[in-house]
């Protein structure tokens, strides 16, 4: 039987640690939640390995290194609030509950969010609230919030999402334009007077979260 504990600890020294990611809260989070417990159980084994890995339809455990490195740029403080967008796994939240103040997560599909619910109860995370909604609107009713992250690759940011951002907000996400293989791992950050700009951090092949994948144009 595979020594859990120890995988994670080998993903955060060879994976994670290796590609720039330094906040020590993050490190911790990412050895201590159990990974293995948000995949299906015949997954359980590879939940370690560094790629994305497939939870539901169109919804992924990120690649541990460019997980943590979009953590990372959001520069958290112990009061923030997070909106986590398509993380119905619940993984991303649980890494995040133990960094901030609340993490708000906005999901399509309820069985994801019942499930994360089961895990939140067994691991007694508290600072988690979850709702149901439209991906791409993320959560107005909530807003606004210090950080966002988005989980999968997106060909666009929608206007209703950057919306939420606070003042000084940050938003991550892995940006792929227009179908493209790799994609950027990318920081977007409001001004105080509400300008947005991006930044773009590193290369990644992640695969698009659902309905978020580029319109598709037809040639006459």
């Amino acid at each position: 039987m595979m020594n859990f504990e120890q995988a994670r600890k080998n993903m955060v020294d060879g994976q994670i640690h290796t590609n720039g990611v330094i906040d020590q809260r993050i490190l911790e989070a990412f050895q201590t939640v159990p990974r293995e417990l948000f995949v299906p159980e015949h997954l359980r084994n590879t939940a370690f390995n560094d790629e994305d890995l497939r939870v539901a339809e169109g919804r992924y455990l990120l690649e541990p290194s460019v997980h943590a490195r979009l953590i990372q740029a959001l520069d958290l403080k112990p009061d923030s609030v997070v909106l986590d967008i398509g993380g119905g796994s619940g993984y991303g939240a649980a890494i995040l509950s133990s960094i901030v103040s609340t993490v708000v997560v906005v999901e399509s599909e309820q069985y994801l969010l019942d499930h994360l619910a089961e895990i939140q109860d067994n691991l007694d995370i508290r600072n988690i609230a979850t709702f149901t909604g439209d991906l791409r609107e993320g959560n107005p009713d909530h807003a606004p919030y210090d950080s966002i992250i988005i989980n999968g690759a997106i060909a666009e940011v929608p206007q209703a999402i950057l919306d939420q951002l606070a003042p000084e907000g940050r938003l991550v996400c892995v940006l792929k334009e227009g179908g493209r293989p790799i994609g950027a791992g990318t920081l977007f950050q409001k001004a105080a007077n509400g300008t947005v700009s991006s930044y773009p951090l590193f290369d990644a092949a992640t695969p698009y979260l659902f309905g978020f994948e580029p319109a598709v144009s037809f040639n006459f």
